[in-house]
């Protein structure tokens, strides 16, 4: 099977992670609740990915994507080596331009996630944090 190259954007504000539900029409992981992203275009770098995603499914612009994983997810159609990257510095009203819905998540919401491997490193970034001392 092909393997694509996607981008999954960790959107951060006030301690919250945003999330969005699939529509129910989407070819893979229909009505399911995950973090946004997509797929990288051709000549594209991921970074650039990560912007023009972020502006075409929400709207915002971000000034510095922070690269903190990657993992094969296989769907029905392709297999895709997902880049997550967190962005906590954007500007901009959140819209649901792709998706069902859009909510913000507090850590202890993350259950409602739908795959787990991705509420695991969405759980893990905010563990990490915690554990970070302020200098």
């Amino acid at each position: 099977m092909k393997t694509v190259d996607t981008v999954s954007l960790i959107i951060i504000r006030d301690g919250k992670v945003l999330v969005e539900k699939r529509k129910s029409d989407k070819a893979t992981d229909s009505g399911v609740i995950v973090v946004p992203g997509g797929h990288v275009e051709d000549g594209e770098s991921l970074e650039e990915a990560c912007r023009r995603e972020l502006r075409k499914e929400l709207g915002l612009d971000c000034k510095v994507f922070k690269f903190i994983q990657k993992m094969l997810w296989r769907t029905p159609i392709e297999d895709q080596l997902v880049h997550y990257f967190v962005c906590e510095d954007w500007n901009g009203v959140p819209q649901c331009n792709e998706a069902d819905s859009i909510l913000f998540l507090t850590p202890n919401q993350l259950d409602v996630i739908d795959i787990e491997e991705e509420r695991r490193i969405i759980e893990n970034f905010f563990q990490d944090r915690k554990n970070q001392v302020p200098s």
